[in-house]
């Protein structure tokens, strides 16, 4: 008898669960055809704790990763790249779903395992030490794009051992949606090291660092009551930067609450 009870508990217990999983990884999409791709609209039922988690994740989704090294470009040295970094969110929680309308009932936010924003980046060359940069991308089917700035300052560029370390400052803001405003501010600390592979033709240069940044979101409807979210976080980067000529090659991953892999590909050149 014991034995039975025991086996019923069990199998409660496993349903349950799979229906709780089941309904969690199946939530229904709240549609909206005015945008052909998936847009950001706040829903009625988001909670601010949602709101929270929103904050904290959009801020990692959208942070400026310029996919650099820390030695500086160059007085009068630029830099055109295109890049794309994808993070992996859940797309089923409360904090994204309820934050998001679709085209459709089965056009879910993604495909696959995280969110790509591909983007479009201008570094220059200012002073020996500073450089900077701009950011900017757009989904031209949704409502929402990003526009960025970055300021990296070299405090340490040791040219006989080619190691090098810099600071840099960045923001990032949203445009687009009439529901919400999102604000990023971050600032990194960096250290890389340049090795020569085929004379001044062709080096790699791996490079760590850490950031800290400053998630701001704010409520825009009337169709939620929400409060500001400022939400602080951490990161830590890990990446390399490939010259070949005056192609340059990139890749970083970055370890947080959600994690991010991203990819540059650009040309250098001066005027």
């Amino acid at each position: 008898m014991k034995k039975n009870k025991i086996m019923v508990i069990a199998v409660a217990f496993y349903c349950t669960t799979h229906l709780c999983l089941a309904h969690g990884s199946n939530p229904k999409l709240h549609v909206n055809p005015r945008w052909k791709e998936c847009s950001l609209q706040l829903y009625p039922s988001l909670t601010q704790a949602a709101w929270h988690q929103f904050t904290k994740e959009a801020g990692l989704v959208a942070y400026f990763r310029s996919l650099t090294d820390a030695k500086p470009m160059g007085v009068g040295r630029f830099e055109l790249s295109i890049l794309q970094w994808q993070t992996g969110i859940h797309a089923n929680d409360n904090a994204w779903n309820d934050t998001f309308v679709h085209p459709d009932s089965t056009h879910w936010l993604f495909e696959g395992n995280s969110l790509a924003f591909p983007g479009l980046t201008l570094r220059a060359g200012i002073t020996r030490k500073i450089d900077v940069g701009i950011y900017l991308t757009k989904n031209f089917g949704a409502n929402y794009g990003f526009l960025g700035g970055q300021v990296q300052y070299n405090f340490l560029n040791d040219i006989e051992k080619n190691w090098s370390a810099s600071a840099r400052g960045n923001f990032v803001m949203m445009y687009g949606p009439e529901d919400l405003g999102l604000n990023i501010y971050g600032l990194d600390l960096l250290a890389s090291k340049k090795y020569k592979i085929y004379s001044n033709w062709i080096s790699i240069s791996p490079y760590a660092g850490i950031s800290s940044y400053l998630s701001h979101t704010h409520a825009k409807t009337t169709k939620v009551n929400l409060k500001d979210e400022n939400v602080i976080g951490i990161q830590s980067m890990i990446g390399a930067v490939t010259e070949i000529s005056a192609a340059r090659l990139a890749v970083e991953y970055n370890l947080a609450k959600v994690n991010t892999l991203s990819f540059k590909i650009g040309v250098n050149f001066r005027f």
